[in-house]
């Protein structure tokens, strides 16, 4: 298949309008966990744990539920900072799919420019026989 450069041009420029599209959205996700009455809360930002807040009195809780209230908050912030966890989340483009889009483009211009190549040398090559 031949791409024309125009089409190329479109094809990339749309590929990275979309990857500028989902860059902010991950960026921006966040998530509040609270647990324990409110004693836990976790925030998480961008896939990581960014505060952890456990008052005093939450010390007092017996070492596994102390534990298990600690997960369920960090679970929840998880699961709220996650970008793809929202309605918003439909509306944004697959980045595995836009990598492999962007594969193929790149494999698209480089058997292209293959082509231009072996053109130019038979040229060159035209040219020296008449000269």
């Amino acid at each position: 298949m031949t791409m024309a450069s125009e089409d190329f041009d479109q094809a990339l420029s749309a590929a990275r309008q979309a990857l500028g599209d989902v860059a902010p959205a991950i960026a921006a996700a966040a998530g509040t966990g609270v647990a324990a009455d409110g004693l836990i809360r976790v925030t998480a930002e961008g896939g990581r744990l960014s505060d952890v807040a456990v008052d005093p009195r939450a010390m007092r809780l017996p070492p596994a539920e102390f534990a298990e209230q600690l997960r369920e908050a960090v679970n929840i912030a998880l699961a709220e900072a996650d970008p793809t966890a929202t309605p918003e989340a439909a509306a944004l483009p697959d980045p595995a799919a836009l990598s492999r889009q962007l594969e193929e483009l790149q494999n698209q211009s480089a058997r292209q420019m293959a082509r231009y190549t072996q053109s130019i040398s038979e040229v060159m090559a035209a040219l020296k026989q008449r000269g």
